[in-house]
């Protein structure tokens, strides 16, 4: 079956979910059904198709195919070929995964456009980011073939130890919104690798680009009912979770609903791996002889990289990700300076059109977001007792009026920061005025909901440091530890930071780049169990099976023989 295309959205579709390795699109006429569930873009409030949630009984039997698919040999031609759990169809689950990269890589612009109306992130971004998702495919492929089992040493002479790594069995793949596909194919391609089935349960804000992404697996030689998709909300998500042929749940979302799910899960003992929520800091240093620079110097080479970067890494996807660079702390000897550039740099942001390759900043994702993150806003200014100043943006966009986004979710690129009198009293002579400046700005990020709570939207907020303890101090108060990244041009300096951060990712003169090698997860609880990514996801999708092998002609009579050992 064909990838959907964007126009194809446009119409009274409606994407019913996967039974038996096969999708059903029915086209209906009206969307006036009580049964249908409309996702709506967020760019212009609209529905851009509509789908029919998964029934409670559909989702057991979807679950009980996919156990059987397991151990059902592959027929290939007129001969058959292992069932896909088997070790030995480690050759075929490669060529899979390859395959199914290869046609990723033919479709990007498809899905990148269905991406854009589901979520309304510039198509610039969206095109980019799907360009690099085959490389997990790619990767975890690899890893079939050049994976080995183990033989471990064995004290008493005669015995041999092999650890297999085995399949779970039938796993859950929980994804959100925000990044549907590349979340989603960072949890398929290690289930898959390690010889799983997989039953997906996309946003039910953003599942289109799921269904095209499997209907393009099924192309590549997915045998049926290895990869499935459910569809719905937290109703079709409780059931799959509570279903005891589930052996592992992965989930990317919020700390409360991976609580939940965790104690949903922990019903049938299945294993959990969740990324949650995050508060990344971006801890920006001055070069140490700033004082001695002129101002030229300071803005074009030192300060001008620092600002474009940290504006990436927090206004990228409108700070709608997990790892939003949304806390920045910045050395108070050219906090003004930097605030100033970072200022300029938002203004010039430009909303409107996400298929638009001008556009540069899309919707929040709900109605209902956009104000909840203003009234956060207002109420943490507020609670700061004007410490806090909102120095660009704060309220909802009103730009598009007369087009076909004057209803979207648009907020303005926002920009709170510490009132610069305080950046000023750190750098006192007075010992008693920077101390009173440095403690004033600990307790503000200690206790405001800007500097604690996940926005998740295009707001960040600024604070000055007096030096690199006290920036450190401030990094890690916070339940969160997802994500962090560290701007400096002493190296030295930067690793050393990075080793004191508590977060499970830290980037030094960069964020929010990733590769399948590299792991990721958070270092606290609020931020999630286990990891993606890397060696270590294959081995969280498998089990260790240690086959102990006595290699003597036979064993001692333990109850006979005086001399036997118990070893």
């Amino acid at each position: 079956m064909s990838v959907l295309e964007p126009t194809d959205l446009t119409g009274r579709e409606v994407l019913s979910a996967f039974r038996k390795g096969t999708t059903q699109v029915s086209v209906k006429s009206s969307d006036d059904d009580a049964s249908l569930t409309p996702v709506i873009s967020p760019a212009t409030n609209l529905p851009v198709c509509w789908f029919v949630p998964t029934p409670n009984e559909d989702i057991d039997a979807i679950v009980q195919e996919a156990e059987q698919a397991l151990n059902q040999p592959a027929v290939v031609g007129d001969d058959t070929a292992p069932a896909w759990s088997d070790p030995a169809a480690g050759p075929q689950r490669a060529a899979v995964l390859q395959k199914w990269a290869a046609l990723l890589r033919q479709h990007v612009n498809t899905l990148a456009r269905l991406e854009v109306q589901q979520i309304g992130r510039p198509y610039k971004e969206m095109r980019f980011q799907l360009s690099r998702l085959p490389e997990w495919f790619d990767y975890f492929a690899a890893m079939i073939i050049t994976h080995h089992d183990q033989v471990t040493p064995w004290k008493q002479g005669g015995y041999l130890n092999v650890v297999h790594r085995v399949p779970l069995g039938v796993v859950a793949n929980l994804t959100p919104w925000n990044h549907p596909l590349l979340i989603t194919i960072k949890k398929l391609a290690p289930a898959l690798a390690a010889g799983n089935a997989v039953v997906i349960k996309p946003s039910e804000l953003a599942p289109a680009s799921i269904i095209a992404l499997v209907q393009l697996g099924h192309q590549a030689g997915v045998p049926p009912g290895i990869v499935n998709v459910i569809l719905g909300a937290k109703d079709q998500a409780q059931c799959l979770i509570r279903h005891p042929t589930i052996a592992k749940v992965d989930f990317t979302g919020g700390p409360a609903t991976g609580r939940a799910i965790g104690a949903a899960a922990g019903e049938n003992l299945a294993s959990v791996t969740q990324e949650l929520g995050g508060k990344a800091p971006m801890i920006v240093c001055a070069p140490k002889h700033v004082e001695q620079l002129n101002q030229e110097t300071i803005h074009n080479e030192y300060l001008q990289p620092v600002v474009n970067g940290c504006a990436f890494g927090a206004f990228i996807a409108s700070g709608q990700t997990c790892i939003a660079g949304t806390r920045l702390l910045v050395d108070a000897r050219w906090y003004q300076d930097f605030l100033d550039k970072l200022v300029a740099k938002t203004r010039v942001f430009r909303l409107g059109d996400p298929l638009d390759l001008a556009t540069t900043i899309g919707p929040v994702i709900t109605k209902k977001q956009t104000n909840w993150i203003h009234e956060t806003l207002q109420a943490g200014i507020e609670d700061s007792g004007s410490i806090l100043q909102i120095l660009c943006g704060g309220k909802k966009f009103d730009g598009l009026s007369g087009t076909p986004f004057a209803e979207g979710n648009y907020y303005e690129p926002t920009i709170v920061a510490v009132d610069s009198k305080l950046a000023k009293g750190m750098m006192s002579k007075s010992n008693s005025t920077a101390k009173a400046a440095r403690d004033r700005v600990a307790e503000l990020h200690h206790s405001n909901s800007l500097f604690q709570t996940e926005l998740f939207g295009p707001v960040v907020v600024v604070a000055p440091f007096y030096d690199t303890t006290h920036a450190i101090e401030m990094a890690n108060d916070t339940a969160f530890g997802l994500g962090a990244s560290i701007w400096s041009h002493d190296l030295v300096e930067a690793q050393s930071l990075a080793s004191k951060v508590r977060s499970g990712i830290v980037w030094i003169n960069d964020h929010h780049k990733n590769h399948p090698s590299s792991p990721w997860g958070g270092l606290t609880k609020a931020s999630g169990i286990g990891r993606e990514n890397g060696h270590v996801a294959f081995l969280e999708y498998s089990q260790a099976k240690s086959v102990v092998m006595n290699c003597r002609p036979f064993t001692s009579d333990w109850f006979q023989d005086p001399n036997a050992r118990y070893n």
